[in-house]
């Protein structure tokens, strides 16, 4: 790691924390030729994991879009930031056990179902009606009367 300061390379670290719910790391270091501090958050990024859409194309994993698409289930629902950090992580963490190539959309939605439904029953309906696209009404009586 360069020194902010003086632009050597020579540093120490002396202090590393886990933030964010496990997914960086927050380290301490100090520059041994300026005494300098400083410190350097580490994150690990899911890079060559590909999404098959329902169209057939081929998209990189974003943790982001992830996230989203949780938070949009949550609308207007009592829930934290955290809670949803946490269910985009096991998320994540399912979808990287996952063997072989590009993992398809329709797979994606139904682990982050998993997920919301030990959560939030009413997220998981909002998540569902987003993902199933209903045909009408009766699908969606359908879908509360076998979740609940």
């Amino acid at each position: 790691m360069i020194c902010p300061k003086c632009k050597k390379s020579d540093t120490k670290v002396y202090d590393s924390r886990s933030s964010k719910n496990g997914k960086a790391m927050r380290r301490r270091r100090e520059c041994l030729s300026c005494k300098y501090r400083f410190t350097t958050v580490e994150e690990a990024k899911v890079l060559d994991l590909m999404i098959k859409k329902r169209n057939g194309n081929l998209v990189a994993f974003s943790e982001d879009k992830l996230e989203g698409s949780i938070r949009k289930a949550f609308n207007k629902r009592p829930v934290d930031t955290s809670t949803i950090q946490m269910i985009a992580q096991k998320v994540t963490e399912d979808i990287l056990l996952l063997e072989g190539g590009p993992i398809t959309a329709v797979k994606v939605g139904k682990l982050v179902l998993k997920h919301l439904k030990e959560v939030d029953k009413v997220a998981f309906i909002c998540y569902s009606a987003m993902f199933s696209n209903f045909e009408n009404v009766e699908d969606f009586i359908h879908i509360i009367q076998s979740k609940s």
